[in-house]
């Protein structure tokens, strides 16, 4: 929530608001992570609770069935501005939470590499013309999987948490036309470190570091080691990962399966793009 400013988070809330007649009550929304101004997300999950006088109020069935919940997904989409998608709903326990009970994030960042730029996926894209030398990022890609501290890749103004992440994926992926697509998945991300690791890769393909330079930085923990932080249009939030208890959409994913349970009829769980 920013004042003055519309968030993923404000609009939820907001929309839900609308669709369960609360007149003003705030239905408080979590999501698993938060996304910067211009980054993407379609593999964003949140989950929220509301009062069963509300629920009613709505008009859904009280067992609220797969069937309603989907109606319920709908009718929010209705609410909401285009920008924004909820496209499925489950019930959570109340032990589940979309932050912390996640075990694993994945990302994708995607850079257009060819002479000219693309009207269709400009505003998804970092469009990037020159020579890059492909071979050479997908190398240094490899890297930093596995357990390091990723200092080095971490904004200056970010928060003082720790900065140890043990990454599970980190692959360079070329599609053809110039499309390429860097995917990552860790247990923990610090602020701007996916974007940084771009930039870092970006000046390797452009002959500007050596092949070496992401695991340079890693060992110097050192931010003016790494490469510049990468634009913010080019990232997108793939997939949210949970222990199997709460495994609610498992297989719909392209990085990994998320999920729920059903056993408090009053809390829910959403899966959202925008």
């Amino acid at each position: 929530m920013q004042h003055g400013v519309r968030t993923v988070q404000s609009e939820l809330e907001h929309g839900l608001g609308i669709y369960f007649r609360t007149r003003g009550h705030r239905v408080p929304v979590t999501l698993a992570g938060r996304t910067d101004a211009g980054v993407h997300a379609d593999g964003q999950v949140g989950h929220f609770d509301i009062d069963e006088r509300f629920v009613l109020a709505s008009g859904l069935r009280a067992d609220l069935s797969p069937d309603t919940l989907k109606k319920m997904a709908w009718a929010l989409n209705g609410i909401l501005d285009p920008d924004l998608s909820v496209w499925k709903a489950a019930l959570a326990t109340k032990q589940f939470h979309a932050r912390h009970s996640a075990v694993k994030r994945g990302y994708v960042y995607r850079i257009l590499n060819r002479d000219q730029r693309s009207a269709l996926h400009q505003n998804y894209s970092y469009f990037l013309p020159g020579d890059l030398n492909i071979d050479a990022m997908k190398e240094a890609c490899t890297a930093i999987i596995g357990k390091h501290d990723f200092a080095a890749f971490r904004s200056t103004n970010a928060n003082t948490s720790s900065s140890v992440c043990t990454v599970e994926r980190s692959e360079l992926l070329s599609l053809g036309e110039g499309k390429l697509e860097f995917w990552i998945s860790a247990d923990h991300f610090v602020y701007n470190m996916v974007r940084i690791i771009v930039g870092t890769l970006l000046e390797i393909g452009l002959g500007k570091r050596p092949e070496t330079a992401l695991s340079q930085a890693l060992l110097s923990q050192d931010r003016q080691q790494a490469g510049p932080t990468a634009p913010a249009w080019g990232l997108c939030l793939k997939a949210v990962t949970y222990p199997a208890e709460f495994d609610y959409f498992a297989g719909e994913s392209e990085m990994s399966g998320r999920a729920v349970q059903k056993s408090d009829p009053l809390s829910k769980s959403g899966d959202l793009e925008s």
